[in-house]
């Protein structure tokens, strides 16, 4: 071993630079193990005992991971991130924390790191943890490669020119490629959550492996936990045969959790515990299980009011939340509106086997003037509907199902329809936008919850806390009154 000119800092030389690695640590007992374990794998690795000393090696050599103290004597471990960023954009850095600091860790996920491990860590841990960084890094050349082949990397199936979908596009591609980082996407129901999900995973170095959709409202809680974690014979009446869990299947591949705000509180530790470790039990299982999924979930709900309210776990939102995307809704994307409009119509005319119709100016105009309460989603509907219903090959406003309702003036906001609705409170205003999709809907309580991106159950939930009480005689898909006192 030959002792570097720099402060404490040691190096080993070997021979080729496929498989390097720069150790930051101040620590100079866990430095030095780590120098002789990772030299002993067979890895080329250098070391410092500080942030200044590991940026100047950074700078001399292309290492292939860095791993990186958090607290370190002279600069902050998160500076140290934004320095190597500034020469080497593709540096992948994993962190080492202790415990308590968990939180500055995702701080590091969110700057830019590939992952952290916690202090004190087992050495088999460690070195999972750097072949599959190493394997990422290959993974994101061969990617690179193939859409440098493809003449660009496009996100396929997303459609939009307004600024607010360039910079969701924008924030997507940059995700992607952000190695294992969870993601977290917020937004209406309706506005493309899942699609922006299958974009991140068809974007990054694991398009190759498989894509796992699971959603956290549509099971009960016993049957989800079954789908997640898989079940060894045994665990319960009905098991009478082991079966894999879905964490399972997405080994290097993407878990997508839709809907994750609906998880339940038992289950919600245990998701923190798998995001934490990649590890988990199998229901009825003993023996512990290594995956390596990345998570991209997403939600409707207000997860940060519903940590304030104690329904969400402040822990597990910080840990998904690291990757994070806001998707606005339609009514903040006019320009997205027509193109999308389009693109339904000609999908719509494929499948039924039929030109695609033309539209009417009027009813472009009332396009843009419509509020959109269900998103991209009713945009869809709107538009398969008015394919079906068209005549003469032309989209008429007769065939809009709001087609009666008057456009707005001249000059007149399409959002001043909502300007009573700041002097209403949040459960007005829910209690509202109910009724009026329900009236879009002609009282279909399915129709109505597929708009509003919610499950039939829960409708009729809120049916019945806003006093709205199905009509008689309609059977399953029965209309809606208010109750009347």
């Amino acid at each position: 071993m030959e002792a570097a000119s720099r402060c404490c800092g040691q190096y080993i030389p070997r021979a080729g630079m496929s498989n390097t690695i720069l150790i930051i640590e101040d620590d100079e007992t866990l430095r030095l193990t780590l120098l002789g374990l990772l030299s002993r794998k067979g890895y080329e690795v250098q070391a410092a005992a500080c942030g200044l000393d590991g940026l100047a090696l950074a700078r001399e050599t292309r290492f292939g991971l860095i791993l990186l103290d958090l607290r370190l004597p002279d600069i902050p471990g998160l500076e140290v991130i934004a320095r190597l960023h500034e020469f080497e954009e593709d540096a992948l850095v994993v962190t080492m924390t202790a415990y308590p600091e968990v939180r500055t860790a995702v701080a590091a996920l969110k700057a830019g790191a590939y992952d952290y491990i916690n202090k004190p860590f087992d050495l088999d841990d460690l070195d999972s943890l750097i072949r599959r960084a190493f394997e990422t890094r290959q993974l994101r050349r061969e990617v690179e490669w193939r859409r440098a082949q493809a003449g660009g990397d496009v996100v396929p199936g997303l459609i939009g020119d307004s600024a607010a979908f360039r910079e969701l596009l924008e924030t997507t591609r940059k995700i992607a490629a952000a190695g294992r980082v969870p993601a977290l996407i917020l937004g209406e129901s309706g506005t493309g959550k899942e699609h922006i999900a299958q974009s991140i995973h068809s974007l990054s170095a694991r398009a190759a492996g498989p894509w796992v959709t699971l959603n956290c409202s549509a099971l009960p809680e016993g049957l989800l936990e079954s789908e997640m974690f898989g079940h060894e014979k045994g665990a319960f009446t009905d098991a009478r045969q082991a079966k894999k869990g879905l964490l399972e299947l997405a080994d290097g591949g993407t878990l997508f959790l839709d809907e994750v705000g609906d998880l339940s509180p038992a289950l919600q530790p245990k998701l923190l515990r798998v995001l934490e470790t990649q590890t988990f039990r199998r229901l009825g299982g003993s023996k512990e299980i290594r995956v390596d999924v990345r998570f991209v979930a997403a939600t409707h709900r207000n997860l940060p009011a519903m940590v304030r309210d104690g329904g969400f776990r402040e822990d597990l939102f910080y840990r998904l939340n690291v990757g994070s995307i806001a998707v606005p809704p339609l009514r903040e994307r006019a320009a997205d509106i027509l193109p999308l409009a389009r693109h339904f119509l000609e999908q719509a005319a494929l499948h039924l086997g039929m030109a695609s119709p033309a539209i009417q100016s009027e009813v472009m105009s009332r396009l843009l003037a419509y509020r959109w309460p269900g998103n991209i989603r009713e945009l869809r509907n709107v538009m398969e509907r008015a394919a079906i219903l068209a005549s003469d090959g032309v989209i008429t406003v007769e065939q809009l199902p709001f087609g009666h309702a008057p456009a707005p003036a001249r000059g007149e906001s399409a959002a001043t329809a909502g300007e009573g609705a700041a002097t209403m409170s949040l459960a007005a205003v829910e209690r509202q936008h109910i009724l009026r999709v329900l009236e879009h809907a002609a009282g279909n309580k399915t129709r109505a919850a597929e708009i509003l991106g919610i499950t039939r159950l829960t409708l009729r939930t809120k049916l019945r806390e806003y006093e709205l009480r199905p009509g008689a005689g309609e059977g399953d898909e029965d209309g809606f009154q208010p109750v009347k006192n």
